[in-house]
Parts: C-alpha cells; structure tokens; sequence
C-alpha cells in the first residue's frame, strides 16, 4: 500500500511537471534571434587578419595554403586574439617553395602544419611584449603555444606545439627566423612577416638524432652510458620525452674517433704494443661506433666516465623547486650572446660550482655564420681550463619537438 501511494505521488508530480512544459510552451511567443556579440577590436583597424591576407596579394601563398586546410576562417574571428608570423610569398620561395602549383602538390598535413604553427591563438603579442634578450641565460626567449596540438608521440595525453620568438639586440625572431616586418596591428590581433617558413618540428631528439648517419658514434656513446640507468637517468629516454625543452650539442662521427684513437693509442701502448701496431689497433677500433659495445674496451671506456662527458653535451638550467640543473633551456644559435657566455650542464648535478661550458656567437646581419663551444677539459688533458681549440657548430639549429640540438665538430671535456 506504501509502495502504491509513492507511486501515485510521483505520477501526479510528473503530470504536473509536464503540465507546466506545455503551459510555457502554449503561454509565450517564440524567442527572437539571438543579436550577434560584437567585440570591441584589439587595434584601431577594422580589418581582420584573415581579410588582410586574403587581400594583400604579397601573401597570396599563406592564403591559398590556409584556405585549402581550412584554417583561414578562424583569422576572421574578432572574438579571440591571434599573433601571426606570416611567411610572405617571398618567405615560401626562399623556403624552397617557388608557387602556388608547387605548395598545392604538399599533402594537406604539411600544409596544415606550416600554417597552424604560424598561429598563436589567444593573444596578441607585439614585438614590445617580448623580453629584450631574454628574462635571463636560461630563459633566453619566450615559449608560446601555437594552434598545433600533437597527440601521436610517446605520451598519452595531447600537447600543444610551442613557438619561441626573441629579440635579440634590434633584431626581432620567431626561432630563428627573422622577422622582416613586425607589429602589423588588425583588428583582431597583429602579424609579423617572417624572412622564411618557420618549420614545425615533427620528431622527437631521440629520433631526429638516431636518423643522423653523422651522429651514429653519438648513438652508441648514448647506449654504452645508459648501462645501468632506469627512467629519464637515461639519456636515450630523456631525448625522447616530448615535454621538456633541451639544447644537446653532439659531437659528429669523426670528432669521436678522434678521442677514440686517442684513448685506444695510448691503452694499447700500456699494453706493450709497438707503436706502429698500436697506432694500426687504435685505427681499427675507432673505425666503428662498435667500440663502445666491445666489452675488451669497458676500462677504457667506462659508462659513468661516458656518461659524464655526455652529461657535459647537455645544457641545464637550475630548478629551485627541485633542487637539480635540469635539460629546460631551448637555445637557438641567434639566442646565443657575442660576447663568449657560459652556460651550465647537466655535469652540474654531481658538482655544482663546475663553470660549465662557453659559447660564443658570430652574426653576419640577422644570421648566426659561426658558433662555438669551449669545454673545461682539453684533449689531450694537461692543458689549463677552456685552453683547447673551441668545438664549431657545423651544423645549426636542428629543431625537434622537445628541443634543438648543434652537430659539433669536437667532443667538450669538462674536466
């Protein structure tokens, strides 16, 4: 009986309830149409920045790359920001990109990412809002994120794709590209014309460095210095790991067999070899990245003595919170001063007063035309510090998802 009075309670409260739906329904008019919002604009221009590039036929490529992924709608929208570094016509050709019929035969991916890393969304950022060399050494430009979300990495959980505009003197940078023309100011928000694409990043260090035939004697010191490690303590799970922003300098093929002769020489001599049969021993092994898995050299070439000297190839930044110099600081050659610098390495983590490394950059105009690196110890050792011939960056600014890594010409000792 309890049960059938609940039942009854709840029967009439529904009919109520449905009751009053259709006396709203029956007792008011249809509601008008919704008057549109309308957003006061960022600056005094009535132009979006989606109209500007529709309309300045300078920049007839970026327009017919964002039309075809269907990303120039969104420019038109005054209810949000954006900051543009805008590749003029001229930008794609010096990119090796020559015409529209030439951009329209690059799959809709390529496309979309050359256009949508160009966009940061959410804000205007004029050339002022961007700190003048830099808040310190190890912040040297400012991190934003652009329209690109990535999802297909070793992690889970989507990111969005950063961006790292500087200035640099009177010298203005989206990475380290020049801008040509900044502070265009539209109604919803502002463009910098940029001197070329600025490229996306599409791998991981771990990936762009494994690839690179120069840098397989880089490969194997990696893998003979994770002996042992677990987790991120292993330099080859560390250059994969998408979240952080590191600056590596590897030292190509042929400054490692250098070292490698070197060592080998002198171990075999120990060894009661001639010299000639020594010096045609030590050839042979530093022929090949194989070296540093033959387990006859593991004295010569101890994991922890590798790790260290690779520790030294990776520049940190100190982290108060943790406590420990940690691979946060994403440097691009343009970032780094003319005047010789220090910078510190992961090395500082077992010793923290260590100096660290000294680089130096050149510029000829906007551009970095040499870049070198001075290490501590000299090869071989005996020389007073940062007294040996400095490493030469032969290779510039290799941008990856999680940082930028220099080929160099010589392998920096820290002690």
């Amino acid at each position: 009986m309890k049960n059938i009075t609940l039942n009854r309670r709840y029967l009439q409260m529904s009919l109520a309830a449905i009751a009053g739906v259709f006396i709203f329904y029956s007792c008011n008019k249809p509601l008008p149409d919704a008057t549109p919002i309308e957003y006061p604009p960022v600056n005094n221009s009535e132009i979006s920045i989606g109209q500007q590039i529709s309309t300045d036929t300078s920049y007839s490529f970026f327009a017919a790359a964002a039309t075809k992924t269907g990303q120039l709608a969104q420019l038109n929208r005054d209810s949000t920001e954006f900051t543009v570094f805008l590749p003029t016509n001229n930008a794609f050709r010096v990119s090796g990109i020559p015409s529209i019929d030439a951009l329209n035969t690059l799959d809709l991916q390529t496309l979309g990412a050359i256009v949508g890393y160009s966009i940061i969304p959410g804000n205007q950022y004029l050339s002022s809002d961007i700190t003048k060399g830099g808040l310190t050494p190890s912040m040297p430009n400012e991190q934003l994120p652009t329209s690109i979300t990535v999802g297909q990495l070793p992690i889970p959980i989507p990111f969005k794709l950063t961006t790292f505009p500087s200035v640099v003197g009177n010298a203005f940078y989206d990475n380290n590209i020049p801008v040509t023309k900044p502070d265009i100011k539209l109604k919803n928000g502002v463009i910098h014309e940029v001197a070329a694409i600025v490229a996306p990043p599409f791998q991981t260090l771990k990936s762009a460095i494994y690839s690179n035939p120069e840098l397989s004697f880089f490969k194997a010191a990696i893998e003979r210095a994770d002996s042992g490690q677990t987790g991120l303590g292993r330099l080859d799970s560390l250059l994969n790991y998408p979240p952080t922003n590191m600056t590596v300098l590897a030292p190509d093929n042929a400054a490692f067999q250098t070292v490698i002769f070197g060592l080998a020489y002198s171990y075999l001599l120990q060894q009661g070899l001639n010299q000639a049969m020594a010096a045609q021993q030590a050839t042979l092994l530093s022929s090949s990245p194989a070296v540093f898995s033959n387990p006859a050299l593991y004295s010569v070439l101890p994991a922890s003595s590798v790790q260290g000297i690779l520790a030294y190839h990776f520049l940190a930044a100190y982290n108060a919170i943790d406590t420990a110099y940690e691979p946060t600081i994403r440097v691009f050659s343009n970032n780094f001063p003319t005047t010789a610098t220090p910078y510190l390495t992961l090395v500082n983590n077992a010793l923290s007063t260590h100096p660290g490394i000294i680089a130096q950059a050149t510029f000829s105009g906007p551009f970095v035309n040499n870049l070198t690196f001075n290490g501590v110890g000299t090869f071989p050792p005996g020389g007073a510090p940062f007294s040996g011939p400095p490493a030469k960056a032969i290779s510039l600014d290799n941008h990856a998802v999680n940082g930028v890594y220099y080929v160099i010409d010589k392998v920096l000792f820290p002690q």
